[in-house]
């Protein structure tokens, strides 16, 4: 499979065979950014993500990453990415992915269609795009765990554990029942309680067999996010849940039609839930409203919604969807999805 990105294809088809590596001199941004993805993704905690002035610009943070990676290879330290080494930066196990083109592509597989555009952009803005992202219980909702942080006590951590026992049970259960079958299925059981098994005001849990933000639980969550089928599984339940928000919000914000406002959109689901989001729009839009005002708006109201800890965050979060050039303002043509195209 291809992931879309023109030289990255090149190189990767050509396997050497005289297309120009990627170096200093002839780096343009998007397949540089895409390697610097990768390079994240093998651990190069330093680098620039996709909202960052740096992304996508080879600079000597970018050049000392690629040394280290080319080091830990026994690859030659060229400073450019040629095509062995971007083969390598693509199979080469990677220590902390990141849910970006090239990975869902050319490592898991996954078709990059305009539904996991948003996605993995919405991934980037929510947990850095780690399938490993943990919060334990900083927000008082227990475990939130993976690409779009599904969360304990709104009920969702049960929807990622029941796809990952479906995608592969035996690990399943290896990891999470450390091959008790019965301990692993009680797990889901627990999230699956009121509030996901946790008190509604602490976010604590109510079974000390299932503290989940404690040893041994949080590093089989760790465990688990490594493996390339559980990865693939939180991709494909995301993408699913994205699609059926969708849905609704085509009746409930008929107003926000372009790749930006759809994205805007889905990221204000994903941290407010449906219902959350469709309040927020409802509480501002009126006729005769841009949706540039629309958009505006709807950020200025969501963190006022927000506790006083977490606005900082989510006013940047809500500026980078309005800003960021990685996302069009024109109409979102969904042809993963049920949103008419307009």
């Amino acid at each position: 499979m291809l992931c879309g990105i023109q030289r990255i294809d090149q190189l990767l088809s050509a396997e050497g065979s005289g297309a120009p590596a990627i170096s200093p001199g002839n780096a343009d941004r998007e397949s540089l950014g895409a390697i610097q993805d990768l390079l994240r993704g093998q651990g190069a905690s330093n680098l620039p993500n996709l909202v960052s002035p740096d992304y996508g610009v080879f600079g000597p943070r970018t050049t000392a990453a690629l040394a280290t990676f080319c080091g830990q290879q026994g690859l030659p330290q060229s400073g450019e990415v040629d095509a062995t080494t971007l083969r390598r930066l693509v199979d080469a196990p990677a220590v902390a992915p990141v849910a970006c083109q090239c990975y869902l592509t050319l490592v898991l597989d996954l078709p990059y269609t305009e539904l996991a555009k948003i996605l993995s952009i919405v991934a980037q803005m929510e947990g850095a795009g780690k399938f490993a992202a943990l919060n334990l219980n900083t927000d008082g909702a227990g475990l939130s765990f993976g690409l779009i942080q599904w969360a304990q006590r709104p009920g969702r951590l049960s929807e990622i554990l029941t796809a990952f026992s479906q995608a592969d049970g035996d690990q399943f259960t290896q990891i999470f029942g450390a091959g008790d079958a019965q301990l692993a299925q009680a797990l889901i059981a627990h999230t699956r309680r009121s509030n996901g098994g946790v008190d509604p005001n602490t976010g604590e849990t109510l079974d000390p067999a299932f503290d989940l933000v404690q040893e041994p639980w949080v590093g089989r969550f760790r465990a688990a996010a490594a493996l390339r089928t559980f990865q693939a599984a939180q991709v494909q339940t995301a993408l699913a849940a994205f699609s059926k928000s969708l849905d609704a919000f085509h009746q409930s914000a008929p107003a926000l039609q372009s790749e930006r406002g759809v994205a805007f959109m889905l990221d204000l689901a994903n941290q407010f839930g449906d219902g959350g989001a469709t309040a927020i729009y409802r509480a501002v839009q009126h006729d005769g409203m841009t949706e540039s005002e629309l958009l505006a708006a709807m950020a200025k109201e969501s963190i006022r919604r927000i506790q006083a800890g977490f606005q900082r965050g989510t006013q940047i979060r809500r500026q980078n969807f309005l800003t960021t050039t990685l996302l069009s303002d024109d109409p979102f043509k969904a042809a993963d999805s049920k949103l008419p195209n307009t």
